[in-house]
């Protein structure tokens, strides 16, 4: 069996390294010579660069052929936003009673956590491709040129470390592969904490590399940015999401709390000097869309967990004590001026009133809500090409401002909250240790009528504020606070479809029967069954995977 497995994980990360460099254009599809390929410097420069878009294409992108992720199914399993609409695996997410993750192969929507693992492993492996190239002796340089092999080296490493830290926030285990790995036969899977410490160590050599190289990485490889990043900019980058990513890792309160929050000072402390804004720039680079579908008319609502404890009508106490059938719509009163204007049925600065939502009935009226968020309007008036920022000193502000919390500096925290209440015109806290301000109209209210504290407060004022910039930074945030709907999954398994590949049983998450939510493994005898039909359906979802694989359509999807 071991070795039917070793030849499973072969065909696994073979084929990501085949994908990864046709991607790239680097192998002619007619005469394969991978060799020839990694013999050309610029090529493995462009091979090693081109893994940074497949990072982002996991993290912001909606559309299944385009490489779309599952940032707007986290956002609805968070319950940020609101849609049943059966695309991008939104309906199944948002169910409530929460259902078990689908991880049979032929799920339509399955292609979110596909996605994600095969293109955070063919940046891995091209990666490691390009870096053995390096180690055999290749120069990345021109004639009479710079060598700019030691950029190449820290753009590579710094893709490592976000490509392991991907796998390592969704799913439960994973590979490791770089380019110390010699046999890659012999790679066995590890949780994802242990995945998790491999993506910490890239991160911190990066960081090294970025301080002490004096290299500038293009703007084309990173989205069109206004200018090169410099050694010391890619440096607070790299600083900047290991804090995030770690902070992300837990799947429980008690992991949570047990985050290394000096760690996580150390890294969002000293802030961001420019925020990392991508443009995408009509050829070569991905959209984000998942801002746009989130504004544009139809897809989806702000869900009224996040806004409604903004609410002082007592109907957020209603909606949130009322069964999933009897959750209907209600107008906020509020004085958060991010939320409505001077009346609930006027526009806030964040969010704009619309009334009665387009969701079928039928699929739940617990999805329905008078209100959207608009941040992100100007993203559809040009085609969805930007600019689209990413990791901002803002997020850093609250990610510095939790671990101040947690560390004892309570006065820290609370001026980064009422920084931001400023922004929806909310009194200040004046207190580290009492309740929100605003007596009966205070923000943010719990679902017992009372006024939140500091904590709560710190949790609202990020859910608003830095709402769809990263991949499920809403989901993450929750799963780690402990405030996701019952049973809702706490990651991803590893997706069905490679599970064949690896001559492993398919198994899920997620659903009624667990504690909260339902992490147990559900083993499903796919394997064994080799009925006509099972054949057939075999068949039909390789079929699919792999024409899913080999195109990249640009289209406008049709709300099902």
């Amino acid at each position: 069996m071991k070795t039917l497995r070793n030849k499973g994980i072969w065909a696994f990360l073979l084929m990501f390294t085949a994908t990864a460099c046709a991607d790239l254009e680097v192998i002619n599809q007619n005469d394969p010579d991978r060799e020839r390929a990694l013999a050309s410097a610029r090529d493995v420069e462009s091979l090693i660069s081109g893994g940074f878009q497949q990072w982002w294409r996991v993290t912001q992108e909606t559309i299944s052929g385009s490489g779309g992720g599952p940032s707007m199914a986290l956002s609805v399993a968070a319950d940020a936003h609101s849609s049943s609409w059966g695309n991008f695996g939104m309906r199944d997410m948002g169910w409530e009673p929460r259902k078990a993750w689908n991880n049979e192969p032929s799920y339509g929507s399955g292609y979110i956590s596909t996605n994600a693992w095969r293109r955070s492993y063919r940046a891995l492996a091209a990666i490691r491709d390009g870096f053995l190239a390096i180690e055999g002796g290749l120069r990345i340089q021109e004639e009479d040129g710079p060598d700019d092999t030691d950029r190449a080296v820290a753009f590579g490493t710094l893709v490592q470390a976000l490509s392991l830290a991907n796998i390592a926030v969704l799913y439960d285990r994973g590979f490791v592969v770089d380019e110390t790995v010699e046999d890659v036969a012999a790679v066995e899977l590890l949780d994802y904490n242990a995945v998790w410490a491999a993506a910490e160590a890239k991160f911190a050599e990066a960081i090294q590399l970025g301080q002490s190289g004096g290299f500038e990485i293009p703007t084309a490889w990173v989205g069109n940015v206004a200018r090169p990043w410099t050694g010391s900019y890619f440096a607070e980058i790299s600083r900047s999401y290991r804090a995030r990513y770690r902070t992300q890792i837990p799947r429980t309160p008690a992991e949570r709390d047990a985050v290394d929050w000096n760690a996580v000072m150390a890294d969002a402390g000293p802030g961001l000097s420019e925020d990392y804004v991508a443009v995408y720039d009509g050829t070569g680079w991905s959209r984000a869309r998942k801002r746009g579908y989130m504004t544009a008319g139809g897809w989806g609502r702000m869900d009224y967990r996040t806004i409604g404890p903004a609410d002082a009508s007592g109907e957020w106490e209603r909606w949130i004590a009322a069964p999933p059938n009897q959750k209907t719509p209600f107008d906020i009163d509020t004085d958060d001026r991010r939320v409505t204007g001077e009346t609930p049925d006027s526009d806030g600065l964040y969010m704009e009133y619309r009334g009665n939502s387009p969701f079928p009935q039928d699929r739940g009226i617990y999805h329905y809500s008078h209100y959207a968020d608009t941040k992100w309007d100007y993203t559809l008036a040009d085609g969805w090409r930007g600019p689209y920022p990413d990791m901002t000193a803002k997020e850093l502000e609250f990610l510095a401002a939790e671990a101040a919390y947690r560390l004892g500096n309570r006065d820290e925290a609370m001026a980064t909250v009422n920084k931001y209440r400023a922004r929806g015109e909310l009194p200040p806290f004046t207190s580290a240790s009492g309740p929100a301000p605003g007596n009966d109209r205070c923000v943010p209210q719990n679902p017992d009528g009372s006024c939140g504290d500091l904590f709560e407060a710190l949790q609202y004022e990020k859910r608003l504020e830095v709402f769809m910039y990263g991949m499920g930074t809403e989901y993450f945030d929750d799963r780690g606070w402990g405030d996701l709907v019952q049973h809702t999954m706490l990651q991803f398994p590893i997706p069905g479809g490679e599970l064949l590949l690896l001559l492993l049983d398919i198994y899920t998450f997620g659903g009624p029967g667990g504690n909260s939510a339902a992490p147990d493994r559900v083993a499903v005898d796919f394997l064994s069954d080799v009925s006509p039909e099972a054949i057939r359906a075999k068949r039909a979802a390789l079929d699919a995977d792999v024409a899913q694989m080999l195109s990249e359509p640009d289209y406008m999807p049709v709300r099902r």
